[in-house]
């Protein structure tokens, strides 16, 4: 039996997400594909737009057999956070064979020189990171210069251009989303010393921040943003598979349709209710930025808004929305730092899953490292402090998401012990 495994958002799920996971089965032979995807709220700091249910059900309509959850403090992290969480949830499960994710390079060995530098740091390479952040550059900026003037310089990677013959500038490889991501994967994939095989192949149409509709594949940037602007127009409806539609249209008619101004009025209360140095406690929160929120808190007008303006030359929007997110969620520096040293401990949360799966849950109970969580209620008897320390925080997260649409259309809160796996 031979298992693929995939990192996804599916924020929503699209044309773009069914091809990578035929792609994925096809390319590797797999016989079940396993999709491990963010829970209510994404890697960007963001809320997803529909519930985790629904985005489960979307994966498991266009071809995954087992959807599970990424644990809140990993899925709204920093790249490398997300990644490694994600990956030490995949190895978790005892038989994964591969880790398919697309790439705008579509190649494994750039990605992997990557990987490696970043993993092992080398003096040559640290000093020139603190030489472009000494200048003022943002993190990822800084990163993306010193690693291509690094791996220059030794002949690791292509010569420097004529034209550019000191070779300070940005590598084309990180300044893509999916090529970070990936690097990551590979990343956490070499830390682990893991035995799943990395496989990437390149993404097809449009980029990831491409926010326009055409083509055959739009990107998940183009249809979210068009969907929060316009609606659900014909030209949004086209990129999403037919079962992916329906599922939306019934998000959106139940209330279960999230945007970010949505979480605006609990995220101020939050922030009007700290001070600048409780502020400063808070995963990916450092003091000078704990300190500009509590000066411009008062200049609130939105989650975007604000946002907008607290983000700085060195501190990019997605780091700021991130911080903001982990404000709003109550996630902390400390308490990361101890799942951290912990080496990314994770729990098994079932989002869904096909019956013809069975086999897959019968080999990970046997084989797996993680607890296999079905039903909520049974997490009190089956993780451990840490386990059980995500399993709140992941709790809690799902009902900021449920109180928002509480609030927004009166009916019954649905709580998370309640809710039961996808099944098909």
């Amino acid at each position: 039996m031979k298992t693929v495994g995939i990192i996804a958002e599916y924020n929503p799920f699209h044309k773009g997400h069914a091809y990578h996971l035929s792609q994925a089965k096809e390319h590797t032979g797999a016989d079940y594909a396993v999709a491990v995807i963010s829970g209510p709220f994404v890697q960007r700091g963001l809320p997803a737009l529909l519930d985790k249910y629904a985005r489960a059900e979307m994966a498991l309509q266009s071809g995954a057999d087992l959807v599970l959850e990424l644990p809140v403090f990993y899925a709204a992290g920093s790249a490398e956070t997300f990644a490694r969480g994600a990956v030490s949830l995949l190895e978790s499960l005892g038989c994964v064979d591969y880790l398919c994710f697309g790439s705008e390079c579509g190649e494994l060995k750039s990605l992997l020189t990557y990987a490696r530098l970043f993993e092992e740091e080398p003096e040559g390479y640290r000093e020139l990171l603190r030489s472009y952040t000494r200048q003022g550059f943002s993190f990822p900026a800084a990163r993306s210069r010193a690693a291509e003037e690094y791996l220059n310089y030794t002949g690791s990677i292509l010569p420097c251009t004529a034209g550019d013959a000191d070779c300070r500038y940005e590598s084309e490889i990180l300044k893509s989303p999916n090529n970070i991501l990936g690097i990551e994967y590979c990343r956490a994939l070499i830390r682990r010393n893991s035995p799943i095989r990395p496989v990437t192949f390149p993404r097809v149409s449009a980029g990831y921040h491409d926010t326009s509709l055409h083509g055959e594949f739009a990107s998940a940037s183009a249809i979210r943003g068009s969907l929060l602007l316009e609606g659900l127009t014909d030209r949004t409806a086209a990129q999403l598979p037919e079962t992916s539609l329906k599922i939306l249209k019934n998000c959106i008619r139940e209330g279960r349709f999230f945007s970010p101004e949505d979480f605006s009025q609990l995220l101020f209360y939050r922030l009007l209710s700290l001070s600048q140095e409780e502020l400063a406690a808070f995963q990916d929160i450092s003091e000078d930025l704990a300190s500009r929120i509590d000066n411009l808190k008062f200049q609130f007008t939105g989650f975007t808004a604000f946002a907008d303006l607290l983000k700085t030359k060195q501190l990019t929007h997605t780091h700021i929305t991130r911080a903001l997110c982990h404000i709003l969620l109550d996630l902390r520096q400390e308490d990361f730092l101890i799942l951290k040293e912990a080496d990314f401990p994770v729990y098994l949360r079932i989002l869904g899953f096909r019956r013809s799966a069975s086999p897959l849950l019968s080999v990970i109970k046997q084989q797996g490292s993680a607890p296999l969580l079905a039903k909520p209620a049974d997490a009190g008897t089956l993780l451990s402090p840490l386990q059980g320390f995500l399993f709140e925080k992941d709790g809690f997260a799902a009902h900021i998401c449920e109180a928002v649409r509480v609030c927004r259309r009166p009916g019954p809160f649905s709580h998370e012990c309640t809710r039961s796996p996808v099944l098909l």
